[in-house]
């Protein structure tokens, strides 16, 4: 299998009046500006990390390739192409420009992990064709590596030993 990866430059931009972060996301200022993804237009999003066999769970690396903060809160996430009743939504955490944001996958949380040749594709919420994903073959994505976009956001993927969670990827 090889790896497919969308991602789509943003275009649109809107205020929110709050901000939040997290251990992996930047911090920002309340009532920044957020970038507003139009439904089905442009991914300010792309998938920069996956660690299939992650240690105790399974993990992605999300990438803000905007020049806006964007809101966590309008993405879903799934294992299965088109499988939108599955979709699980990303937390209400604020993504600033270039910032990454670690999600951790398992059974027991998601009703689903990352298999050793699998996929994850991200969905706006409302939308049913995915705005950013990636997929890879067995072994890509080994115990204590990832597969990762090298250089970040950019890059083509490839297989990276140890991984790089929540740090540019090398």
């Amino acid at each position: 299998m090889r790896s497919i990866a969308i991602t789509l430059p943003l275009v649109a931009v809107a205020a929110c009046s709050a901000a939040t972060s997290s251990p992996d996301a930047s911090p920002l200022a309340v009532d920044a500006a957020l970038a507003d993804a139009a439904p089905g237009g442009p991914c300010p999003l792309t998938v920069n990390e996956v660690a299939a066999a992650g240690v105790p769970d399974d993990w992605f690396e999300l990438m803000n390739v905007s020049d806006a903060p964007i809101d966590l809160a309008q993405f879903r996430f799934t294992d299965e192409a088109a499988d939108l009743a599955g979709a699980v939504p990303l937390p209400a955490t604020v993504l600033a420009p270039g910032a990454r944001h670690v999600q951790e996958v398992s059974d027991a949380t998601n009703g689903f992990g990352l298999g050793a040749g699998d996929a994850v594709w991200i969905y706006q919420v409302g939308v049913a064709t995915p705005c950013a994903g990636v997929d890879w073959a067995s072994g890509d994505a080994p115990t204590g590596g990832s597969w990762a976009r090298v250089p970040d956001g950019t890059g083509a993927y490839r297989t990276t030993t140890p991984d790089t969670r929540g740090v540019a990827n090398r």
